[in-house]
């Protein structure tokens, strides 16, 4: 079988191209641990010619929700509550606590 190179397998590179320090679709600066690339399981070359993205950019590009680090606290938060609330055997204690689980998902 004759070697053809433009026949020849086309493999991905393993390696994710360069960060420049910015968001590639806005352009603000960013730092790298805030950078966020479109990671594909299946598809190495998609994944390496991934552009760098900012949370918001990433969000619109993809349409995909980023939980921030608030986010994260308050579902913490509220788990640790409703626990709390079904071991109390304090109607009041209950109430107070269900109604501090309301007031903490209704905040920013």
């Amino acid at each position: 079988m004759p070697c053809n190179p433009h026949r020849m397998t086309r493999t991905a590179r393993t390696r994710s191209r360069k960060f420049s320090g910015r968001c590639e679709s806005c352009g603000k600066p960013l730092c790298s641990c805030r950078a966020y690339q479109y990671t594909d399981e299946n598809n190495g070359a998609i994944t390496a010619n991934a552009p760098y993205l900012c949370r918001d950019c990433y969000e619109t590009r993809y349409g995909v929700k980023i939980p921030t680090e608030v986010d994260a606290y308050k579902a913490r938060l509220l788990g640790v509550l409703g626990r709390y609330a079904d071991s109390v055997e304090d109607a009041s204690a209950r109430d107070l606590a269900l109604r501090v689980m309301r007031l903490i998902e209704n905040t920013d």
